[in-house]
């Protein structure tokens, strides 16, 4: 009688059953990121050492799998008092990590790398799908089955892809929540290595089946997950964060240079001041000549002017176009700066481009009460003083709110009525009444319509004219500005979204200027750029009204309220284009 005969009951022989799946020969990444459980025996290596020891926890290393290439660190949690965990997978939770030999650390806080997985379909066929995969320490599932699961013990198991370096290891253990600091434990990696050599291969030389041979897969995967407890890895907005703050941290740490310093970093001072105790040179050169004191004036940074001035910075000295600091100052209208470079001996009255200095620029701004009793004093002429006030008057015209001047189209159109601009754009009057955006002719969504049609409304001044907006750029087009400016004079200006403020000046049917406005002038430009404040980088007036402004006194048109006729929403008359000033 056989060993088991008195404990059965004989059976017909079981009918052939169907392959759900074969194991197949190891891939390349076999072991990288789980134990390879289906093709060997490990050798457990036992040990039994409490690795990190709180109030009411204890953590216990209980021994080692160790694998051909990699080893699974075997943990137990051990507990007096079981709390519930108000926030599972807190950051000052249970951190495990390991310091080999060649310094390089792996924890169970390493992070996710994006792997791909291969899923067993039809016979000769399988599909891929994405996943995070933990890299470093990875953390397995131990308590899946209830066998192992207990209220005051749990078993934490985390899996090593590779063999510790040959020589002294540690491993490290903290966890905040449970007032477990952190503490390292002596790792015998030789003993690992030396394990490895007699793991125990299951089926040594396993061949692939053709694809006719091998059935479709059914797979069954139990899902638990490693304990709550255990610290989880930043996520990718954490890492951010971390990075931002590390770089903060890292920004006032005195170096030596002036390298990676930005438009807003030149208004830090403390952050200059960082530099300069580093060793940073108050006279280096950088973009376009400017040294230190150029930028941190043009930020209108009082106190990182002063800090460089501490270090004895050079109070004229001359960028790539001849501007001393005052003048970057002067640019931007900061009383206090100018204050500054102005009491450490700054050079106020000497030309810097064509007639301008600094003291002549501030004299057409809100500082120039200050400027005019300094020694050396200079007066405009009244007729640019008189240019001057015309053109703010102007420029206030256009309101103090905020324009929205973004790809906008708009032509200024010297003492014609609206049927006249209209006639000349080639449609009748009668059949352009007044109308909001939302009940124009045509779909404010539909770039090229929008491009087809443009609206004129009359504006009153000495003299008045007429106003011609769009959403395009039509208005300051050749061919439109020629059909209008007959007798009369007209200025298109068109603010590309892509960059840059384009004008275009039309006489008598004739285009006489094309221009880029905007720009900060030099000696060459007409006074008018000057008279505009196209030097100017802080204003108290809307981005684009000086633009607007300048349009409008270059058609030859003063006006005391530009606001609604520049606004390509409010009521106007909308027009057809005819094709003959169509583009495209």
């Amino acid at each position: 009688m056989g060993f088991f005969d008195d404990l059965v009951m004989p059976e017909e022989t079981a009918a052939e059953r169907s392959v759900l799946v074969r194991l197949r020969p190891a891939a390349e990444d076999d072991g990288q990121y789980t134990p390879p459980v289906d093709r060997f025996a490990p050798v457990v290596l036992p040990q039994c050492d409490v690795v990190g020891a709180g109030p009411d926890v204890r953590v216990l290393l209980t021994g080692w799998s160790v694998w051909p290439r990699s080893v699974t660190l075997h943990l137990a949690v051990f507990r007096k008092v079981r709390r519930q965990d108000a926030d599972p997978g807190r950051q000052s939770g249970l951190r495990v990590g390991l310091l080999p030999a060649d310094g390089r650390r792996v924890t169970s806080l390493d992070g996710t790398t994006t792997r791909s997985v291969s899923i067993p379909g039809p016979p000769g066929r399988t599909r891929t799908a994405v996943t995070d995969q933990a890299v470093g320490l990875i953390p397995l599932d131990p308590g899946l089955h209830h066998a192992r699961r207990s209220l005051f013990k749990t078993d934490v198991d985390l899996y090593l892809a590779e063999l510790p370096a040959p020589g002294e290891a540690w491993l490290i253990v903290e966890w905040p929540d449970e007032g477990i600091t952190e503490t390292r434990t002596p790792v015998d990696a030789a003993a690992l290595r030396a394990a490895s050599e007699r793991v125990v291969e299951v089926w040594p030389g396993l061949e692939l089946l053709d694809p006719p041979e091998q059935q479709g897969a059914s797979v069954y995967v139990e899902r638990g997950g490693p304990p709550s407890f255990l610290a989880p890895p930043l996520t990718r907005s954490q890492l951010e964060t971390a990075r931002q703050e590390e770089e903060a941290r890292q920004r006032y740490v005195p170096r030596a240079d002036w390298e990676r310093m930005g438009y807003q970093d030149w208004g830090d001072a403390a952050l200059v001041r960082a530099r300069l105790e580093g060793g940073a040179p108050p006279g280096g050169a950088g973009p376009s000549g400017t040294m230190p004191l150029h930028r941190a004036a043009g930020a209108g940074a009082a106190d990182a002017v002063a800090a460089l001035l501490t270090y004895e910075a050079e109070v004229d000295a001359r960028d790539e176009e001849g501007h001393t600091p005052l003048w970057h100052a002067a640019r931007s209208v900061d009383e206090a700066v100018v204050r500054a470079l102005i009491g450490a001996g700054a050079d106020v009255w000497t030309p810097q481009s064509g007639p301008w200095s600094p003291g002549r620029l501030l004299l057409t701004t809100p500082l120039a009460p200050f400027v005019a009793g300094l020694p050396g004093a200079v007066e405009l002429p009244a007729g640019e003083a008189a240019a001057v006030r015309a053109a703010d008057a102007l420029i206030a015209a256009f309101g103090e709110g905020p324009l929205w001047t973004e790809g906008l189209g708009v032509a200024f159109v010297r003492g014609l009525s609206e049927d006249e601009v209209i006639r000349r754009l080639g449609a009748d009057p009668a059949q352009c009444p007044e109308a909001d955006l939302d009940e124009a002719p045509f779909d404010p969504e539909n770039c090229d319509e929008c491009l087809r049609h443009v609206g004129v409304t009359g504006v009153a001044g000495d003299p008045g004219g007429c106003v011609i907006t769009q959403e395009g750029y039509m208005p300051g087009d050749a061919a439109v500005l020629e059909a209008i400016s007959a007798g009369t004079s007209a200025y298109g200006l068109y603010f590309n979204p892509k960059g840059g403020t384009f004008g275009t000046l039309a006489r008598d049917g004739e285009i006489v200027v094309s221009e880029e406005t905007g720009l900060c002038p030099d000696a060459s430009d007409p006074p008018a750029y000057w008279n505009f404040r196209f030097w100017q980088n802080e204003h108290t007036f809307p981005y684009g009204a000086n633009s607007l402004a300048y349009a409008c006194a270059a058609a030859g048109l003063r006006i005391s309220d530009g606001r609604e006729a520049a606004d390509p929403s409010t009521p106007r008359r909308w027009v057809a284009l005819p094709e003959r000033l169509q583009r495209g």
